[in-house]
């Protein structure tokens, strides 16, 4: 990946519209713990531990998948985490990005790859869903599993079918099976959202609040 950085130069330059899916999947490390190998609290909440075994499955001879790791290396770009030894020219390791440069390794991903167990709905979730993109996530994990169903993705639990969920997620992907912007669109946003509060307060909180009888949706708003 020696040319990352002039490729990195020439896409911002295209724009989004014209990129390329270059990676087979991506996993965004928020901002690792890099000082420590990726051991710590940041990291244990992305799941860094399992990511390293699926690593190893995805760059094994048995898929030989190219992906992106991102915030896997320290703000200076001078250290990485370790990752497995088979892994070597297959997966690239990035600094902590601004967000739109998130965005464009998702849109060069096949798709978004989440470990992760204690982490309550990661936004990069609904953000890779919005790009088109399906993600493949660990079905233990404590919120957004909501957002997975047969348009958007594949569940995995642990290592034992981490290998068919990987097989389910490539074919179907291929075969162009998935629809995640357009559950997006179907499912998601501040009007969809807000119509289902609205109808939560008023079947569990309609006694004690006065609603206007043409309010159509309900926003939480900060004072």
């Amino acid at each position: 990946f020696a040319f990352e950085k002039k490729e990195k130069k020439k896409k911002k330059k295209k724009g989004t519209a014209s990129l390329k899916k270059r990676y087979d999947w991506v996993y965004s490390g928020t901002d690792q713990d890099v000082a420590d190998n990726c051991v710590g609290w940041s990291s244990y909440a992305k799941n860094w531990s399992f990511a390293l075994e699926a690593m190893e499955v995805m760059c094994s001879p048995e898929f030989n998948l190219k992906g992106a790791v991102i915030a896997s290396k320290n703000k200076q770009n001078t250290t990485a985490c370790t990752i497995p030894p088979q892994c070597k020219g297959k997966v690239l390791q990035t600094t902590f990005l601004p967000q739109d440069e998130v965005f464009d390794y998702i849109l060069e991903s096949k798709f978004l790859f989440i470990p992760q167990i204690d982490d309550a709905s990661p936004r990069v979730v609904t953000q890779a869903l919005a790009l088109n993109r399906p993600v493949l996530m660990n079905q233990n994990i404590v919120g957004g599993w909501k957002y997975i169903n047969k348009k958007t993705g594949e569940f995995f639990h642990d290592l034992s079918n981490f290998r068919q969920s990987l097989s389910n997620i490539l074919e179907n992907e291929r075969n162009q099976r998935y629809q995640p912007r357009q559950y997006v669109m179907d499912h998601l946003g501040n009007e969809k959202a807000g119509m289902a509060f609205l109808k939560f307060v008023k079947d569990n909180f309609g006694h004690r609040v006065n609603i206007p009888d043409n309010t159509r949706y309900l926003l939480p708003g900060s004072s």
